[in-house]
């Protein structure tokens, strides 16, 4: 092990703190204003003359925009210069523990913990985000926690101005798991909405102890990040927090304008959230319990304790009536709210007003719950496994022939396998017409172009 600078720059370097790719973090002590400070000395000799010149000059641009951002929740940046033509960063000196660390020993965390947590990264990000400056390397290392828990969210250093372009080889900043779509393309004009990717992201593995998009490879998780829908988190969150899902499908879009547009916008949602989860007397506890305080695990509630006997599942036309109003005010989003409300078994008229919290502006709230009001109407419910049901005038019965759903059965086969014969049935049971069943099984189907060949194939 080399031993300790005696000095970089003014500051009196007390300890060896950490260890990173680029290079070190000390302790030191400024003799001029008498504080600990946090020296983070960065490693170019690697790199060509060329290269070092121009991390030097974008290094010290971001220092300075880093320095901007005066805020409790902000590891401050106190000065840049260099040493021995090594750049080194002089910055509050933080004790206490990073939520990597926390994680790594207790992977799961309650929800009201973890959102108090995120609700101060949230609002110093929409401070750093007024100055202009985005993060783009938000993930538990970048949190660190106080005694007092207080929140300090670090590493502003790697942030790059907004709307600044920069050139392709800093074009991809972060860290694979936590970045947006738009950074894991390598876009060179990212903003502030990537960062609100991320805090989702983190909070997704706050709270399911794993996180959303995982792969062998960096390639394979950008490919998920890009392409996949965001897991459900699990049974027992969805139970005690019903709305976070929800919060998290909006923060984590694939295009920034499916997202929350400022961190205050998703810090409200979080905290709509507080207000309408379980009781203070229930306890979110994972699949695999929590270590008590006294160190003895916690019994995770017994599945009968939780889960509640499931509604009928709601009509499919329905469902796609919800969706096209929805999707006037929040655009291609709408589909992925409208499955991940319903498939938690809530009835019409919940699934309606859990969806219009979605909407970001109040009056156009206001209007799409106008619109759905006599979709959240309850309806008679249809007997299962038959094709006959009531028509809209209430004469007697709508008997779809079985040739026609047959022929449903063998288009939608060709898209979703086997199980479009239960499909075709459960649909038929509650369709009133051919083309209300059609429509309602291409639901079913995730892709827009085989949604619109499976449609191509109804009955004219």
């Amino acid at each position: 092990m080399q031993p300790l600078p005696p000095n970089i720059g003014r500051y009196v370097v007390e300890e060896l703190v950490g260890v990173g790719g680029m290079g070190q973090i000390y302790r030191a002590q400024d003799p001029v204003l008498r504080r600990t400070v946090a020296i983070k000395l960065i490693s170019t000799k690697l790199m060509s003359g060329a290269d070092r010149a121009d991390y030097i000059k974008r290094f010290r641009r971001e220092a300075e925009a880093a320095a901007r951002c005066a805020h409790p929740n902000i590891v401050a940046v106190y000065d840049f210069a260099l040493h021995e033509e090594q750049p080194y960063l002089a910055m509050e000196f933080v004790a206490g523990r990073s939520l990597r660390q926390l994680l790594d020993d207790a992977p799961v965390m309650d929800v009201p913990d973890a959102i108090a947590i995120m609700l101060q990264v949230l609002d110093a990000l929409s401070s750093a985000h007024e100055q202009g400056v985005i993060h783009q390397d938000i993930k538990p290392g970048n949190i660190m926690l106080t005694a007092e828990h207080r929140v300090k969210v670090g590493d502003f250093g790697i942030s790059r101005l907004m709307n600044v372009e920069t050139t392709t080889v800093f074009s991809t900043i972060g860290t694979p798991s936590y970045m947006s779509p738009e950074q894991c393309r390598g876009d060179d004009i990212v903003d502030g909405r990537s960062d609100i990717f991320s805090v989702g992201a983190t909070l997704f593995e706050m709270v399911a102890g794993e996180r959303a998009f995982q792969g062998r490879n960096v390639t394979e998780v950008s490919h998920r990040i890009q392409n996949d829908s965001l897991p459900l988190l699990p049974v027992h969150v969805r139970s005690a927090a019903p709305r976070l899902q929800l919060v998290l499908e909006r923060a984590m879009g694939k295009h920034p304008a499916d997202r929350f547009d400022t961190g205050a916008d998703m810090a409200e949602a979080l905290r709509q959230v507080l207000r309408d989860a379980a009781p203070d007397s229930t306890r979110i506890v994972p699949e695999g319990g929590l270590a008590a305080p006294g160190g003895a695990p916690r019994t995770p509630p017994r599945e009968d304790s939780v889960v509640r006997e499931p509604r009928p599942p709601l009509d499919p036309a329905l469902l796609t009536t919800v969706e096209e109003k929805l999707r006037a005010y929040v655009g291609p989003v709408a589909r992925i709210l409208v499955q991940t409300v319903a498939a938690r078994g809530r009835s019409a008229a919940d699934l309606c007003s859990e969806l219009a919290l979605s909407v970001p502006d109040e009056a156009d709230r206001e209007r799409f719950r106008r619109e759905v009001a006599s979709l959240a109407r309850p309806r008679p419910s249809a007997p299962t496994g038959s094709a006959s049901l009531s028509d809209s005038s209430g004469r007697g019965k709508v008997s779809l022939p079985e040739q026609e759903l047959e022929r449903a059965q063998a288009a939608l086969t060709q898209f979703v396998g086997p199980i479009a014969r239960v499909l075709v049935r459960r649909a038929a049971a509650q369709a009133s017409s051919v083309e209300v069943l059609w429509q309602a099984l291409s639901t079913h189907i995730e892709q827009p172009a085989e949604r619109s060949a499976f449609l191509r194939q109804r009955p004219s």
